[in-house]
């Protein structure tokens, strides 16, 4: 195996590590990885033939470091896989993560990797139907209209009754993005987090999945999909991917989105 390091900044060193075969002719696989982002590259016949990125934490400025450089060595690349098991811990009830990707979606429109990588599903087609679900779901009056407070609280399997704060919200908003903008971003933690993944798997259903998606190459590095909208908002908290026990906090200004 080639090694070597790359120090990108003076905070920041790749790891560049390349599996060749005995006779050092044919390249197996090529490995990237800078502190919790892990990017492998697959080859066949010495042509990159996959690409694949795990992430621990959620950070826009080592994962746009690392892709960046990637693409610089093989810019044959077209897109890169991977699936988003993030999750925030925020101020719910029960103390345990919720998915951001969800989170994202009811108060941005969109997940924390299609802001700031323009990712997509892989099924071209679903992500389209996906996109519309969204739009119809967060923006259509009619939507909203016809979804009674008691019927969108047994969505959760809650009652009418037990969700005194969140009616007032509800009932005064007009689409479903008027009624979560509604609401306080010190308060959305805990009003959304012990009902929002059944909820979002009922609204999504069939449309949306959160493994299998890519990002496509060469990166935008302006960020994804609805740049003139207001500022991308996610909590403070701790995010981590695939409920990781230990303490992978990232800065603020990671969280919102301030490009590197």
């Amino acid at each position: 195996m080639d090694s070597k390091k790359i120090k990108i900044t003076s905070t920041f060193q790749i790891i560049d590590n390349t599996l060749l075969s005995r006779d050092k002719t044919e390249i197996y696989t090529r490995n990237f990885k800078i502190d919790c982002v892990n990017v492998s590259i697959i080859y066949k016949n010495n042509k990159p033939v996959d690409a694949i990125m795990q992430i621990d934490t959620v950070s826009i400025i080592m994962a746009k470091t690392l892709l960046q450089y990637v693409y610089s060595q093989i810019p044959t690349l077209t897109h890169i896989r991977f699936d988003d098991k993030s999750n925030i811990e925020c101020a719910t009830e029960k103390g345990t993560p919720m998915p951001l990707y969800y989170f994202s979606i009811l108060f941005n429109g969109q997940t924390w990797y299609e802001k700031h990588f323009d990712a997509k599903q892989k099924d071209e087609g679903r992500h389209q139907e996906y996109r519309k679900r969204v739009d119809e779901f967060l923006h259509s009056q009619e939507y909203k209209k016809n979804m009674s407070f008691d019927r969108f609280v047994s969505l959760f399997d809650k009652r009418e009754e037990e969700m005194p704060e969140l009616y007032k919200y509800y009932n005064d908003a007009n689409t479903f993005n008027d009624f979560f903008q509604s609401i306080p971003k010190k308060d959305r933690c805990r009003l959304v987090g012990q009902w929002i993944e059944p909820f979002m798997k009922i609204i999504l259903k069939d449309v949306f999945y959160n493994d299998n998606w890519y990002i496509p190459f060469p990166l935008k590095m302006n960020g994804g999909r609805h740049k003139k909208t207001r500022k991308y908002y996610c909590p403070k908290g701790l995010i981590r991917n695939n409920l990781i026990k230990r303490n992978i906090c990232i800065s603020p200004e990671e969280l919102w989105g301030t490009p590197p």
